[in-house]
């Protein structure tokens, strides 16, 4: 089983995790909830979340589309986007190549039915979110 793990850092914050620190928790969390496995680790170190213009997060998707990933694991959802659009693009291609998703502090893991259940929770919570924001 092929596991990526995705980070991002921007640069022009201090407050976020630091690649390391999410690197870190990531393969903490492969270590428990993962048997027989190897990791590849995409890195995007001075990237906006805005949009998808990052040259590791481009490879990440190479690989998915040559379908060697099973499991991508970021630290949190927007460490791939802050996009709303951006995400479910992501998130459709992936599910579409049967890769599952883990976010590790947002407790989001669809290798189980809960996890599953989350993801589709959590969706729904940024599609209304985003019909709320284009109200005002």
């Amino acid at each position: 089983m092929q596991v990526a793990i995705y980070t991002r850092k921007s640069i022009y914050t201090d407050n976020s995790e630091s690649i390391h620190a999410q690197i870190s928790m990531c393969e903490e969390y492969c270590k428990n909830n993962f048997k027989n496995y190897t990791v590849v680790k995409f890195n995007d170190e001075g990237y906006t979340g805005a949009n998808t213009k990052r040259p590791a997060f481009k490879q990440l998707l190479e690989q998915i589309e040559l379908n060697t990933i099973d499991i991508v694991v970021c630290y949190r959802i927007d460490r791939i986007s802050r996009s709303v659009l951006d995400f479910s693009k992501f998130f459709n291609l992936i599910e579409e190549k049967g890769i599952k998703f883990v976010s590790v502090t947002e407790k989001i893991d669809t290798t189980t039915p809960s996890g599953r259940a989350m993801m589709n929770r959590r969706s729904e919570e940024r599609r209304v979110g985003k019909e709320c924001r284009s109200r005002w």
